[in-house]
């Protein structure tokens, strides 16, 4: 059963929202806002607006998110479990994190938005894993459209090596993708500095930050492209904005426009590192999805 926690309103009138988010400090407006909009927050009983003027004597009750509403099971994406690790193979369509940062000082708050990566975590954490271990394990991200493999700590030791094993660029990975268009060079190098520029897009600029990714070319049919990618660098959306920059966006890439598709043609297929306490040789792969495999049937069959 959810927590619940109820009010009685005292005081010159008030509006809803501004009331519980004091009431609830660990949550943001904007959270608390979506929390009455769904009926989680109420007042006698009824669902109100987050404009509601609360007048004397007014009952709110709130019901606080609860890890037990996930719906979705960590213990289905974990590939690979280790004493102070474990590897997922992240679904498109996931966040990895609420896009609020709230969550990262107060956990509680991970389960007020849509259901992530964090809350799953949160929610059932796998065997050995610390409780209180910094962003919930996170050591590196993946956009919400792109599948595949993601490495995360059990413990705040491991993580803090990891992360510096990350900005070292000590973390070699591979991405498989469809792009639109045939890439005529089997392999190259896109060394192109991107960043955000006004209206908040991010893209390819002279003005932007170093940004280097490696790439061959697995298969050609059809006016497209079967391509692995190896980025050196790690900045946000680089992948995406490298093969556009080309002329080659991914498929199902609206926002670098790309074909229309089901999803964002994009996987991480493989991380390879040395562990940082032993200096052992790493290797995770997470298998390319079906509706991945689908996707490239599709279009490289197509007349």
């Amino acid at each position: 059963m959810p927590d619940k926690k109820i009010l009685d309103f005292t005081g010159y009138s008030r509006r809803l929202d501004i009331f519980a988010t004091d009431e609830l400090p660990q949550f943001s407006r904007a959270l608390v806002q979506k929390m009455i909009k769904e009926g989680k927050i109420t007042v006698n009983g009824k669902k109100v607006k987050p404009s509601w003027p609360l007048q004397e004597g007014e009952k709110v009750e709130i019901e606080l998110p609860a890890a037990q509403d996930q719906k979705s099971s960590l213990a289905e994406l974990i590939i690979a479990d280790g004493k102070d690790y474990f590897v997922i193979n992240k679904p498109a369509g996931m966040l990895v994190h609420p896009q609020s940062p709230i969550w990262e000082t107060s956990p509680q708050a991970a389960f007020a938005a849509e259901e992530t990566l964090v809350s799953l975590v949160l929610a059932h954490p796998p065997k050995g894993f610390e409780p209180g271990t910094p962003r919930a394990g996170l050591v590196h991200r993946l956009d919400r459209e792109t599948s595949g493999v993601m490495l995360l700590a059990k413990n705040a030791d491991f993580q803090a090596a990891m992360t510096e094993l990350f900005a070292n660029r000590d973390v070699h990975k591979t991405y498989h993708s469809i792009a639109c268009g045939e890439i005529p060079n089997d392999s190259g190098t896109i060394d192109v500095p991107i960043g955000r520029v006004a209206g908040g897009k991010i893209k390819a600029s002279d003005v932007g930050r170093e940004a280097v990714t490696d790439y061959k070319v697995l298969q050609r049919q059809n006016g497209f492209t079967y391509v692995e990618l190896y980025p050196r660098t790690g900045r946000t959306n680089q992948l995406r904005v490298h093969l556009s920059w080309l002329g080659y966006p991914v498929l199902g890439d609206w926002l670098y426009k790309g074909a229309t598709a089901d999803r964002l043609m994009l996987h991480a297929r493989r991380l390879e590192f040395k562990y940082p306490f032993t200096g052992r040789a790493m290797k995770f792969e997470a298998p390319v999805p079906p509706d991945f495999e689908a996707a490239w049937k599709r279009v490289s069959q197509k007349k």
